[in-house]
Protein backbone atom coordinates (compact mmCIF):
# COMPACT_ATOMS: atom_id res chain seq x y z
CA UNK A 1 0.00 0.00 0.00
CA UNK A 2 2.74 2.41 0.92
CA UNK A 3 4.74 1.54 -2.17
CA UNK A 4 1.78 2.45 -4.40
CA UNK A 5 1.34 5.75 -2.56
CA UNK A 6 5.07 6.47 -2.77
CA UNK A 7 5.11 5.70 -6.50
CA UNK A 8 2.07 7.91 -7.09
CA UNK A 9 3.64 10.81 -5.18
CA UNK A 10 6.92 10.38 -7.06
CA UNK A 11 5.17 10.43 -10.44
CA UNK A 12 3.12 13.44 -9.33
CA UNK A 13 6.29 15.26 -8.29
CA UNK A 14 7.94 14.65 -11.65
CA UNK A 15 4.77 15.67 -13.51
CA UNK A 16 4.59 18.97 -11.63
CA UNK A 17 8.31 19.61 -12.13
CA UNK A 18 7.98 18.81 -15.84
CA UNK A 19 5.01 21.12 -16.26
CA UNK A 20 6.71 24.00 -14.43
CA UNK A 21 9.85 23.72 -16.54
CA UNK A 22 7.99 23.44 -19.86
CA UNK A 23 5.32 26.13 -19.56
CA UNK A 24 6.45 28.36 -22.46
CA UNK A 25 3.89 28.84 -25.24
CA UNK A 26 4.52 27.25 -28.63
CA UNK A 27 2.79 27.30 -32.01
CA UNK A 28 2.24 24.14 -34.04
CA UNK A 29 1.39 24.39 -37.75
CA UNK A 30 -0.21 21.34 -39.33
CA UNK A 31 -1.22 21.89 -42.95
CA UNK A 32 -3.70 24.76 -42.69
CA UNK A 33 -4.39 24.32 -38.98
CA UNK A 34 -2.55 26.33 -36.38
CA UNK A 35 -2.41 25.29 -32.72
CA UNK A 36 -1.08 27.44 -29.93
CA UNK A 37 -0.57 26.22 -26.36
CA UNK A 38 1.98 25.54 -23.70
CA UNK A 39 4.66 22.98 -24.43
CA UNK A 40 3.61 20.73 -21.54
CA UNK A 41 -0.02 20.58 -22.74
CA UNK A 42 1.06 19.72 -26.28
CA UNK A 43 3.50 17.04 -25.08
CA UNK A 44 1.04 15.46 -22.65
CA UNK A 45 -1.67 15.49 -25.34
CA UNK A 46 0.69 13.71 -27.72
CA UNK A 47 1.54 11.19 -24.99
CA UNK A 48 -2.16 10.56 -24.27
CA UNK A 49 -2.88 10.09 -27.99
CA UNK A 50 -0.04 7.57 -28.23
CA UNK A 51 -1.32 5.62 -25.24
CA UNK A 52 -4.85 5.64 -26.65
CA UNK A 53 -3.67 4.41 -30.07
CA UNK A 54 -1.63 1.60 -28.51
CA UNK A 55 -4.62 0.49 -26.40
CA UNK A 56 -6.88 0.54 -29.44
CA UNK A 57 -4.31 -1.41 -31.47
CA UNK A 58 -4.04 -4.13 -28.81
CA UNK A 59 -7.80 -4.39 -28.20
CA UNK A 60 -8.55 -6.98 -30.95
CA UNK A 61 -5.81 -9.25 -29.62
CA UNK A 62 -7.19 -8.88 -26.09
CA UNK A 63 -10.70 -9.84 -27.25
CA UNK A 64 -9.35 -12.83 -29.19
CA UNK A 65 -7.44 -14.11 -26.15
CA UNK A 66 -10.46 -13.68 -23.87
CA UNK A 67 -12.60 -15.67 -26.33
CA UNK A 68 -9.97 -18.43 -26.49
CA UNK A 69 -9.73 -18.60 -22.70
CA UNK A 70 -13.52 -18.87 -22.43
CA UNK A 71 -13.61 -21.72 -24.95
CA UNK A 72 -10.80 -23.53 -23.15
CA UNK A 73 -12.54 -23.18 -19.79
CA UNK A 74 -15.70 -24.72 -21.28
CA UNK A 75 -13.63 -27.59 -22.69
CA UNK A 76 -11.98 -28.14 -19.31
CA UNK A 77 -15.37 -28.25 -17.60
CA UNK A 78 -16.70 -30.76 -20.15
CA UNK A 79 -13.62 -32.97 -19.77
CA UNK A 80 -13.84 -32.87 -15.97
CA UNK A 81 -17.49 -33.94 -16.20
CA UNK A 82 -16.53 -36.78 -18.56
CA UNK A 83 -13.81 -37.92 -16.14
CA UNK A 84 -16.27 -37.80 -13.25
CA UNK A 85 -18.71 -40.02 -15.17
CA UNK A 86 -16.08 -42.63 -16.00
CA UNK A 87 -14.37 -42.69 -12.65
CA UNK A 88 -15.67 -45.30 -10.26
CA UNK A 89 -15.45 -44.68 -6.58
CA UNK A 90 -14.73 -47.43 -4.15
CA UNK A 91 -16.92 -47.66 -1.08
CA UNK A 92 -14.45 -48.19 1.74
CA UNK A 93 -17.14 -49.57 4.06
CA UNK A 94 -17.90 -52.38 1.62
CA UNK A 95 -14.28 -53.42 1.26
CA UNK A 96 -13.31 -56.26 3.54
CA UNK A 97 -9.69 -57.01 4.06
CA UNK A 98 -8.90 -60.62 4.93
CA UNK A 99 -5.78 -61.35 6.76
CA UNK A 100 -4.25 -64.78 6.48
CA UNK A 101 -4.64 -66.98 9.51
CA UNK A 102 -1.43 -67.64 11.24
Amino acid sequence: MYSVLFTFLLVLFFAVAFSLQNAEPIIINFFSWRFQGSLVVILLTALACGVLLSVLASFPSFIKKRRLISQQQKTITELEQTIAKHTTTVDTDAVVIHSPDV
